[in-house]
């Protein structure tokens, strides 16, 4: 028996994290001065934080070895092989030594259980995306090699790439300092467009001149840069952008006619990482 596990930041929750036979790690997050344990909104709404996130109030909280350790025990202590897929280590604040560290002791204690990290070098859906497919190929084959093998393939082809509004924000964010440092302050109405490379990297990838102008030319981004995208199911996310994600996706339905579009919330993971108003596709790059 073998358990797949994603993270929050692959903003897959509740009913279709079970659909897909996946189980979600842990995930931490500050409010002010408290922690809480993230597992989707919940009671939350994306407008109910907005200035939350604006105004810093909400931070990503580093977990550390014991507490992977932890968490993943049980399910070996039960007899499960263990699989999780992860987002691009160079996102994580310490770029995933404890993680790292964690899998090395599990292995370790447990030498007759399957322990294994997939570094899926993407973040968002992305990382829920190879999980998935993943889980489906060791649903056919019972091999749990096989299933890490057509995930490590995989892995580093998903990109992200979105629109932000909030142009200070990333500047400011110390997560982002790289990206940020090339965003200058005549930026505010020029909407970034921004790609996260598989090393975790934010790179810059065009602007436009408003948000919704810049929404659109990530529709033409994605066109010339996808491969395959009829035969990859893919995923917009949005924060506090609804409207434009939906006539993305409806831009996205005249050359994709053969695949599910996935139009969903983003995790309030990423929207502390890129801000309180963005949309992101995620797809199969060439």
């Amino acid at each position: 028996m073998a358990k797949f596990f994603v993270d929050a930041f692959a903003d897959m929750f509740g009913k279709e994290l079970k659909n897909n036979g996946l189980f979600l790690a842990p995930s931490k997050i500050k409010i002010g001065k408290k922690i809480i344990d993230f597992d989707g909104w919940n009671k939350l709404s994306q407008e109910d934080v907005k200035d939350d996130i604006k105004n810093g109030k909400y931070s990503i909280v580093h977990i550390t070895q014991q507490e992977w350790v932890d968490f993943f025990t049980p399910s070996l202590q039960e007899g499960e092989d263990i699989v999780f897929f992860t987002l691009s280590h160079a996102l994580y604040t310490d770029g995933g030594c404890d993680l790292l560290s964690a899998f090395t002791q599990m292995a370790e204690n447990f030498p007759d259980r399957k322990v294994k990290l997939v570094n899926t070098k993407t973040v968002s859906r992305g990382v829920s995306e190879i999980a998935s497919f993943a889980k489906l190929v060791f649903d056919k084959e019972q091999d749990l090699e096989k299933a890490i093998k057509f995930a490590t393939d995989l892995s580093g082809q998903f990109v992200t790439a979105f629109v932000f509004d909030d142009v200070e924000y990333i500047k400011n964010n110390p997560l982002l300092e790289k990206a940020g440092s090339h965003l200058t302050g005549g930026m505010v109405n020029n909407k970034p467009i921004i790609s996260i490379d598989t090393k975790g990297n934010f790179k810059l990838l065009d602007k436009a001149r408003g948000f919704k102008a810049s929404v659109n030319k990530l529709f033409e981004i994605v066109k010339l840069n996808g491969e395959n995208i009829a035969d990859f199911t893919f995923t917009i996310v949005y924060m506090n952008a609804k409207e434009e994600a939906l006539a993305l996706k409806q831009k996205f339905l005249e050359c994709v006619e053969e695949n599910e579009i996935r139009v969903l919330p983003s995790s309030l993971n990423n929207a502390v990482i890129v801000g309180n108003k963005f949309v992101g596709v995620t797809f199969h790059s060439r």
